[in-house]
């Protein structure tokens, strides 16, 4: 009040009451500070040290490093995997109709795992199964009793051209294509 009562009406008289205000507060606080020993100077170093520490940026740095190899390796696997659905969908139709067979899985193995770098087929494993034109022809079943040759697993005539057909459509090589067949 002293100061409100010396200071003459102007402008000035706001800005003067708010700094008395404010030095009035951190006397009225020193007391509690003081039993908490806080000393308010080495906080704020320690916030400015903080704020201007190598190791904590490169800390910060290193984690978003391994967080975007992170998201990068998870976009490469989606698109290899987009790629390999393409495939299937490119030959799915013409294959059916020239060959009777139809794709039941393709896996591809690529020579560099991290596939940003390249993008080149070590190998592509193709799984067919007749068409559903073929299912629905009737076999003639022979019954024999007692010892029986073991089953052997039925491998297509055309397996040659279908891998040459594969190859083509998908410009590949035809020695990296590896064809198993389904059976019922």
């Amino acid at each position: 009040m002293l100061v409100d009562l010396i200071l003459p009406n102007s402008n000035l008289k706001q800005y003067v009451k708010l700094v008395v205000g404010l030095l009035l507060i951190l006397i009225i606080l020193q007391p509690i500070l003081s039993i908490f020993k806080v000393d308010v100077h080495q906080m704020v170093d320690q916030l400015i040290r903080t704020n201007t520490d190598p190791t904590v940026e490169a800390n910060i740095e290193n984690q978003m490093n391994k967080q975007k190899s992170e998201i990068e390796q998870i976009q490469a696997a989606y698109i290899l995997d987009e790629m390999v659905v393409q495939m299937e969908n490119l030959v799915e139709e013409e294959l059916q109709e020239t060959y009777g067979y139809q794709i039941v899985n393709v896996e591809a193995n690529w020579i560099n795992s991290a596939a940003t770098d390249s993008k080149e087929l070590e190998r592509v494993d193709v799984q067919l199964i007749p068409s559903d034109d073929q299912e629905n022809k009737v076999e003639k079943v022979y019954i024999q009793i007692g010892e029986t040759d073991p089953p052997t697993s039925k491998i297509p005539k055309d397996e040659a051209d279908i891998k040459l057909f594969l190859g083509e459509r998908w410009d590949i090589e035809e020695d990296i294509i590896h064809i198993a067949w389904k059976e019922e």
